[in-house]
């Protein structure tokens, strides 16, 4: 099932990932310690940095369109806009609760929370539209976490687990667990930060872990 690592940066408190312009982005958390990075696929190397101000706790983030990044933020109750190039935050808009994770998926937004309920919100004006709840067999599912879309379907880390839920957008039921618990580095934090390449596979961090895992569902 693993297929490969790349080092990871074992002070970075991840919180989220995501693939684009053929480079591995985070978001990492602490508060004075919060960042948000472009580093290389190849190699995990960091190659640009941006530190948050030290008041917010960084959570995690998704891509507005190539140059633009929402990320969210933990109980400050505000989400940035961050342009990727120049690495500056656009803006900031309020948020009504915790964030947690965000991906961007069928022209909307889903935004969890720690509960077992997603937002979902329009990607212009951040106005929730509707939600759902995340299932699986009948039974809710909660602190869902980092959230990513591919193939049509939300994945999400749920916290303090080494699980991948695979969740129907439309139903909100997890059509699929995987259970990374045989490959999480010994001595690390919890699994956390979900990223997808053009192939399928999932690259997967945690905080503090000192490797990223990539994750072929079709192998072995």
């Amino acid at each position: 099932m693993v297929a490969g690592i790349i080092p990871h940066d074992p002070g970075a408190f991840t919180q989220g990932l995501e693939i684009r312009n053929g480079f591995l982005w985070e978001s990492t958390g602490i508060y004075g310690e919060s960042s948000f990075r472009k580093t290389s696929l190849a190699t995990g190397e960091v190659l640009q940095l941006m530190r948050l101000p030290d008041s917010v706790f960084a959570e995690g983030f998704t891509f507005l369109d190539d140059s633009t990044v929402c990320l969210l933020t933990w109980r400050e109750h505000l989400a940035f806009t961050i342009h990727t190039p120049s690495m500056e935050i656009l803006g900031e808009f309020p948020l009504q609760g915790e964030g947690w994770g965000l991906c961007m998926g069928n022209g909307v937004l889903f935004q969890s929370n720690g509960t077992s309920v997603l937002t979902i919100r329009d990607p212009k004006t951040f106005e929730p539209l509707d939600s759902i709840s995340v299932t699986l067999n009948g039974q809710p599912q909660v602190f869902i976490n980092e959230l990513e879309f591919a193939s049509g379907e939300i994945l999400a880390n749920q916290w303090q687990t080494e699980r991948i839920l695979f969740i129907n957008p439309g139903t909100g039921n997890v059509e699929r667990v995987v259970s990374l618990r045989n490959a999480v580095p010994s001595g690390s934090g919890v699994m956390n930060g979900l990223a997808v390449d053009s192939t399928g596979n999932i690259f997967c961090s945690g905080k503090n872990w000192p490797v990223t895992l990539i994750v072929d569902l079709n192998g072995d």
